[in-house]
């Protein structure tokens, strides 16, 4: 097995070996991977809060010390064309995810291995973008000498909450787009992604190896899914005073199906409206400030998009870096979001709030000290408790460089959680990990390991 996979490889290097000769190719990704232990025996586990964040999951939550999987992106770029101002370029980015459990990364998916575990889900595979650009090529206009015409596949636009690895705003999928197109003031960018509710759920999305992949059939129209068609239009880089700038955006869905799928009378459209405030320059940082407004389909987004119509919710997040002294730099957050309707979560009103820290102090160039700490809590209108969640981390790093951003990162680390017993109403935290012999669930666990993040 791992002859042949060795020969299916070698092709793919000659020609990155070729490109890159030729100075037409760039490689860069991301990849985190690691080991850990529970206090109580097993596998490392993350604690969060079921349906928080920016997918239905919620997890992994405040991400330091809590992540539990092995996962590497590659994206590889390759200038096609360029002569002059004009230029094609093709972007492909495979992803691949192995949950801790999976301790054979080459072992045989279909079955064969000692351990089960390497089949099915715990094994994930994904081509996470293959799109191309096209620059230069409508002209010198002021209007148009900057813009790009793009289609396929691609992470759009997508913004980050680094502490929670949220992608807050996300209308990534398959889709066609012109951006950079110079207002003067302004930038517009205009895409139309697609997306599959059913694909993007459970399907292609996963990308098990092994019984996880959907039928043929089901993917061409057999299993019924909505189709959801997004129109995204965004003017960014608005200036407003020094370091202060303006993202305004707002995205159109509307979702179809096949005549199985589709219900009477159901307008299975949906309306999002977001801005960004970015200011540098903070106590020798910077700050953002995302709001937004949406309702229907656009819940959830990439990962999961609703086929709701009586579902609005609002949020307000912010987000800030500084450092505030020598030798010490903070990221800190603070999230409040709002959904209401009888088609939101448990079909009734809920609020979620977050606040999360991140101090981390150089000892020298290469070695620091982090600590996160991060709260949760979800309340439903139609429960007199709310479901909460406090989470801690500790942890010893090593860099190349002394700065909160510097990777690769080596880190050894011990994380602590504790919540309440309404926190275990949908998915127990720490994935029930911590229940007692009596079978009662425990309301408090600890978890140690080390990990490596590293993007290039």
């Amino acid at each position: 097995m791992k002859n042949k996979l060795y020969l299916a490889a070698l092709p793919l290097a000659l020609a990155c070996g070729t490109l890159a000769a030729q100075d037409t190719f760039d490689l860069h990704g991301y990849m985190r991977s690691g080991v850990g232990r529970s206090s109580n025996g097993g596998e490392q586990v993350s604690f969060f809060l079921a349906n928080t964040g920016g997918s239905p999951t919620g997890g992994p939550g405040y991400r330091l010390g809590n992540e539990t999987d092995n996962y590497l992106e590659l994206a590889f770029d390759v200038r096609a064309y360029d002569k002059g101002e004009e230029s094609f370029k093709l972007h492909f980015r495979p992803a691949f995810r192995g949950y801790y459990q999976v301790r054979d990364a080459s072992a045989d998916a279909g079955g064969g291995a000692d351990n089960v575990k390497t089949a099915g889900i715990n094994q994930q595979v994904w081509v996470r973008e293959a799109w191309g650009e096209a620059s230069g090529i409508f002209g010198k206009s002021q209007l148009f000498k900057d813009a790009t015409l793009w289609a396929g596949r691609r992470f759009y636009m997508r913004q980050d909450n680094h502490l929670r690895d949220q992608w807050y705003w996300n209308d990534s999928g398959d889709g066609v787009g012109i951006e950079g197109l110079n207002f003067g003031f302004a930038k517009f960018h205009y895409a139309f992604i697609q997306h599959d509710s059913g694909a993007v759920a459970s399907d292609w999305n996963n990308g098990g190896l092994v019984n996880t992949i959907a039928p043929y059939s089901q993917w061409v129209g057999g299993g019924g899914h909505f189709v959801i068609g997004s129109h995204d239009l965004r003017l960014t880089d608005i200036k407003l005073w020094s370091g202060g700038s303006l993202t305004l955006g707002y995205q159109f869905n509307d979702a179809h199906g096949d005549y199985t799928a589709d219900a009477a009378g159901m307008n299975n459209k949906g309306t999002q409206y977001s801005l960004i405030y970015n200011q540098s320059n903070v106590l020798g940082g910077d700050n953002r400030v995302y709001a937004t407004y949406g309702n229907g389909n656009t819940f959830w987004n990439w990962y999961n998009p609703e086929v709701k119509t009586e579902n609005t919710w609002w949020m307000v997040m912010d987000s800030l870096y500084f450092k505030p002294m020598k030798n010490l730099e903070v990221a800190a957050t603070a999230i409040y979001r709002k959904q209401n309707g009888k088609n939101s979560m448990a079909a009734n009103t809920n609020t979620w709030q977050s606040v999360g820290v991140r101090p981390m102090y150089f000892f020298t160039k290469h070695f620091s000290i982090a600590a996160e700490l991060g709260y949760d809590k979800l309340k439903f209108d139609n429960e007199s408790e709310d479901r909460h969640l406090f989470k801690e981390t500790l942890a010893l790093q090593w860099s190349p460089q002394a700065s909160f951003w510097s990777r690769p990162s080596i880190r050894i680390f011990v994380t602590r959680g504790q919540w309440n017993q309404n926190a275990n109403a949908w998915n127990r935290v720490g994935e029930g990990h911590f229940t007692g012999a009596d079978g009662i669930d425990r309301r408090q666990g600890v978890t140690y390991g080390a990990q490596i993040e590293a993007w290039w």
